[in-house]
């Protein structure tokens, strides 16, 4: 609160301990602090007159300090009534917030260091208490300072910390990415001691790198991969042509654009190996025209993969850079989801060998132990008189789905009745063939 030459003026906003502490009750900090010192006191105001307070003047006031042990730094500084049987709280004061100063070896005088700095004299009874009273508030306020001083520095040195380092990360980028090429340039070179100077150089600055082989360790130019398609229910091959250096991941974007076989759908299997993504072509062996490669799909279902998940992947990457590579449909005619012929029929004649060098953990993937390139037309044909395509993404359903097993669209009218229409004609021949047998 605040002090005037007339008396108390009215309180300025204090904290809650306080504010209770002038109203009578005990002071909320004081049930967690410490006292470090109590005294008899009188008081008076700048010295010209007498406060207005209850017990000014007498002896029935005591100055009292406290801490609190669980704050460094955390001092308070207190007036309590104590007339009678009662010890109530006039004023408390956070021991930062004053100014103290010995005026004789019987007088002390607290002036605030905030407006409207009003300031109290003490009164001790003897220079005994009044010089070990000194001794502790001095000491206090020593303290007191020391903390808030190291924590406004730790403060100041945060916010200079994070302005520097961000200054330095804009400042040192240039030099970082000139670092990175002329590490690049000494593995080139074989330059083992410039490597390991510019690794360390960049390993002190904790920069975060992408390293990877450039183009020029592959072989130039686009190559025809041999894929080997095989689903559930159908099966064919196609030549994709694609770049040595490029990933898995780029190759099942590259197939998603081109024949509408979401990521996900895709297992690849190259050189006896299950491809993770992060690897390349070459990594697997693909080096030249012809050699092959094996996707397996899986269903969307078992995928997890939603006609709307579908729909938005497919915008993503018909708005990201073209692929290096391309096999005829671009993103402006792109024809959704292959249809591909029914299962070729297995024989011992025209397998490619790849399936007996299968290992043994795929075996629960993929069965392409036997699988057959030959082309087989009649086969084709009939499952095309058999079988019906999705209106909405074109995938080959089988004969007896009411809808789409990719995109849950339901089955075309047209596609029923000429189903119904077949089995009608199956039916009228059987009747006709019993009737002729039992005229006979």
């Amino acid at each position: 609160m605040a002090l005037s030459s007339g008396g108390w003026a009215p309180p300025a906003p204090v904290p809650a301990s306080s504010q209770q502490a002038a109203c009578g009750g005990p002071a909320l900090t004081s049930c967690c602090s410490t006292v470090l010192m109590s005294v008899r006191v009188s008081v008076c105001h700048s010295g010209i007159r007498p406060l207005c307070l209850p017990g000014a003047g007498s002896e029935a006031l005591r100055l009292q300090l406290s801490m609190d042990p669980s704050r460094a730094g955390e001092f308070r500084l207190a007036l309590r009534d104590t007339s009678g049987n009662r010890s109530v709280f006039i004023a408390e004061f956070d021991l930062r917030s004053v100014q103290y100063e010995v005026k004789s070896p019987r007088c002390h005088e607290m002036r605030l260091a905030a407006p409207p700095h009003d300031c109290i004299r003490f009164n001790f009874r003897c220079d005994r208490e009044a010089e070990e009273w000194a001794t502790v508030v001095m000491s206090s306020l020593r303290e007191a300072h020391r903390v808030a001083n190291i924590n406004t520095c730790e403060s100041e040195a945060r916010l200079n910390d994070a302005a520097a380092t961000e200054q330095r990360s804009s400042a040192s980028l240039p030099l970082t990415e000139e670092l990175c090429l002329e590490l690049a340039r000494a593995i080139e070179a074989g330059d083992a001691r410039a490597a390991s100077q510019h690794a360390s150089a960049l390993a002190r600055q904790k920069a975060a790198l992408t390293v990877q082989l450039s183009e020029k360790n592959y072989a130039e130019g686009a190559i025809g991969l041999s894929v080997v398609v095989e689903d559930v229910s159908s099966s064919c091959c196609v030549t994709v042509k694609v770049f040595p250096f490029m990933t898995v991941a780029a190759l099942k974007q590259q197939v998603f654009l081109e024949y509408g076989f979401h990521p996900r759908v895709q297992r690849w299997v190259i050189g006896q190996c299950l491809c993770t993504e992060p690897r390349s072509l070459a990594s697997y062996g693909v080096q030249k025209d012809g050699d092959t490669a094996y996707l397996y799909l899986i269903s969307a279902r078992q995928a997890r993969v939603t006609r709307q998940l579908f729909q938005q992947d497919l915008e993503s990457a018909l708005l990201a850079p073209p692929l290096p590579s391309g096999n005829g449909p671009t993103s402006q005619d792109w024809r959704g989801y292959s249809t591909l012929p029914s299962r070729l029929a297995h024989n011992n004649q025209g397998s490619t060998g790849g399936g007996s060098d299968r290992p043994a953990d795929l075996k629960d993937v993929l069965d392409i132990e036997n699988l057959q390139l030959n082309d087989h037309t009649n086969k084709a044909s009939k499952a095309q008189q058999t079988e019906w395509a999705c209106p909405s993404c074109t995938f080959i359903n089988k004969p007896s789905r009411p809808g789409c097993e990719i995109c849950a669209t339901a089955r075309p009218d047209a596609h029923i009745q000429q189903e119904r229409g077949r089995r009608e004609d199956r039916g009228e021949s059987g009747l006709s063939s019993s009737s002729n047998s039992s005229s006979s």
